[in-house]
Formats: structure tokens, sequence, C-alpha cells
């Protein structure tokens, strides 16, 4: 069934009213002294521009923030927004001819949070990109463990990091925790991400089971997709196809001595009346996967990746994203080894020192195909409460050819704090 323009669309009146419900329980949760805390980053870096075999470098930079306020435990106030601008001092962009920079909400949400015989329910209402699949997020505000992903993909997206299922949703939520290491959610939102030439957004529907047992973390997301319709204005809401999506996180081992970490999810599973007999994946783009075996010793640690990802994931990585600047790439596989130390000191000071060795094959939706083989050594340090990095990657196959031999290097340099 499709809306009429003339009816108020139903999902928005569940957020309103659940908004409204909300902010009544504050004059509840006001008893408590709220408690705020936040993190921030910024990021700038340099790279050659793609379009060209001379050297003409272009700067980007980034920037995230976002903060929760605590009423109590009773009820949390979560925002994040995240920025980008690209090629920043191009004298178009700062002359406003052109615009080079996007912003974007990341998060906006309220939870509440009720307590029964032997559990806890929390209540959501939100927009945006509110504990997405692929991300450990909802492993970290369920069980307030440590972030689980892997240095390799580390962004500077904000705290969900990095995007695995496009997700940009307005809707409601339900977890239940009962006593003991286990969540179970269920969400129905309306995901704007999901919009294409054929279809202005979609309606899902998503289950989520999560449990911190022994020496193990998993987090796993299944759910339905409902892309509406705009071809026919009979119905109130129309769809051709059934979208199934589905991700899961998985850690064992301890995080001091050896551990396997393993991300993987389909994003678009379809399902048609005229095919169904064949469900199918239309793009590879539509699948992601990363396993990480890790090996930590006194002062030396080793960690040993592959990894499946789609152009819009890798693009956001700091040690992926010089391998997903072209346009037509779909892809992006291959394998990473990363030898690292983060147990240097220099005086009281912690840092730390690596370098990913990185082998990725990106591959364009003409099918054809783009291997490098980078090389990126990086460091960081603590500092003014903080954590300030930076990096380099050289891309070796690039630099036989003189044609591509400008392209092959960039440069990235971050820092973040919590407060």
């Amino acid at each position: 069934m499709r809306r009429h323009s003339g009816r108020e669309d139903p999902l928005k009146k569940n957020v309103c009213a659940a908004a409204a419900f909300i902010l009544a329980a504050c004059s509840l949760a006001a008893l408590e002294r709220p408690f705020f805390n936040g993190c921030t980053g910024f990021s700038a870096g340099v790279q050659n521009r793609p379009d060209t075999s001379s050297f003409k470098p272009e700067c980007f930079g980034e920037s995230f923030l976002t903060g929760q306020i605590d009423f109590g435990g009773t009820l949390f106030l979560r925002g994040g927004f995240y920025v980008y601008g690209d090629d920043i001092f191009k004298y178009d962009s700062l002359s406003f001819a052109e615009r080079n920079a996007r912003f974007r909400m990341e998060e906006c949400s309220a939870t509440l949070k009720l307590s029964s015989s032997g559990a806890s329910h929390y209540i959501n209402a939100y927009i945006g990109n509110f504990e997405p699949i692929g991300s450990d997020l909802f492993l970290q505000r369920q069980f307030g463990i440590k972030p689980v992903s892997s240095s390799f993909t580390s962004s500077y997206r904000g705290l969900a990091g990095i995007s695995y299922y496009p997700m940009y949703a307005k809707g409601l939520g339900y977890t239940f925790r009962p006593e003991g290491p286990l969540a179970f959610g269920i969400s129905c939102y309306q995901n704007e991400a999901l919009s294409d030439e054929s279809s202005s957004d979609a309606l899902n529907l998503d289950v989520r089971f999560a449990s911190l047992l022994g020496i193990t973390a998993a987090d796993l997301s299944m759910g339905l997709a409902l892309p509406e319709d705009e071809g026919d204005e009979n119905y109130f809401f129309a769809t051709k196809e059934i979208q199934i999506h589905g991700g899961l996180t998985f850690l064992v081992g301890n995080r001091n001595t050896t551990s396997l970490l393993i991300k993987a999810g389909i994003n678009r599973l379809r399902l048609t009346k005229k095919n169904s007999g064949s469900d199918k994946i239309n793009k590879w783009s539509d699948i992601y996967a990363f396993a990480e075996a890790r090996a930590a010793g006194k002062y030396i640690a080793i960690d040993s990746s592959g990894f499946f990802f789609p152009r819009e994931t890798a693009q956001d990585m700091v040690f992926l994203r010089h391998t997903a600047e072209s346009k037509d790439a779909e892809s992006v596989f291959g394998g990473n080894v990363n030898i690292h130390s983060e147990q240097l000191y220099i005086g009281a000071t912690r840092t730390s020192l690596g370098a990913h060795t990185t082998f990725a094959v990106s591959r364009t939706y003409e099918e054809k195909f783009k291997a490098s083989l980078l090389i990126s050594p990086y460091a960081g340090i603590d500092i003014f409460g903080g954590s300030l990095n930076a990096s380099l990657s050289v891309d070796c196959l690039s630099l036989a050819d003189a044609d591509k031999r400008a392209q092959c290097y960039s440069a990235q340099v971050g820092f973040k704090v919590n407060f």
C-alpha cells in the first residue's frame, strides 16, 4: 500500500509519540543529576588527485562529535554529527563557486531504561545511524566492553565507525536485557539510505541478539526491508520486492594474547515475485566480510586479516581509502598484515608504532580489476588527554609506472579524545 500525500506518515506519528513519552519521563529523570560525556575527533590528509598523472595534491579533512547526557541511568539523550571536506584548498571551493563539503547528523536518539524483576527494558526513538549492523556499538552500550573493531578498519566517522549496512533511519526500538550477559532487540524504522531511482526509502524490521559469554562476544542482526515503490499512486504503500539483510560480529579469545574477530553480512538479498525461485544478490557490493587473527606478545603484536568490502565502506577507512577513490570501483578485497607495538614509552607518555602491509584489489562494475600493494607505517602518541595519530601510505605497485607514480602516496594526521 502507498501513503497519500495528504495523509500523515504513521511512522513519523509513532516517532513523535515516543519522543513525547520520553520527554514526559524527564520530570522523573531530572531528580538525578545529569552526567555528560562524549568523544570528538578530526583528521586532515593529503593525496594526489585521482584523475591526473601529474603532481597535483589535494587536501581533505573530516571531523566528528558525539555526546551523551545520562540522567541517572534512566534516560539517555545522544547526539552526533560528521563533517567531511574534499579538496578544501581548491579555489572554487574557497569562493563558494563549488560545494566540496558535506554535513551529516550521525545520531539523534533518546533511550528510556525501565527495570522489572530480573530484567531491564530499553525503549529507543532515533534518527540517523543508530547502533548500525556491523558496528560493535550495541555491544559496548549493552555490556560496557571496550571496542573490538580492528585498527585496520579505523575511521573518523564517529563512535559507530565505518558503515557496513547503508542506514539513515527514523524509527523506534526495544531491547530486552535479562540478568546475565544477553540482550535481545527489535526495531522498526524508515531507512532513507536504501533509496534509489525506483524507491524513495524502505520500511525495515530488524531483530538483534547479543551475548558476552566467557571469552566470546557476539552480535547477530537480521531483518527485512520493504522498498517503497513510487510507480503507483493508488496504494498507501507499494513494494515490488523484499530485501533480506543480516550481519554478524563475533570475537573469541583474549585481547591481551590471542583472539579472532569475524565480521560478515549481506546487505540485500532480493526476493521478488518474478524470480522467487532464484533469490539473488544483485551486486558484489551487497556483501561484506572481514576476519582477523590477532597474536600479542609482550612487546610486539601481529594481526593478519582478509577482507571483502563495498567501495562505500572502504573509502571511509584510513588505511584502505586510497584503493577506493575511483567512482567506478564496486568493491575492494584482499589481505592485510599489521605488525605493531602498543608498549612504547617516551618518559611516562605512551606511544605506539606499527605498519600495515596490504594487498588490495578493487573491482569495477565492468568487472575490471586493479591491484595495489600498500605499505602504511603509522605512529600514535597519547597527548592532551587524547590520541594523536599519523600515517603514510605508499602503493608499491604504482611506483614503477611513471603515469601513476604521483598517485601512489597519501598521508593523514588525526586526533581523538574522550571527554
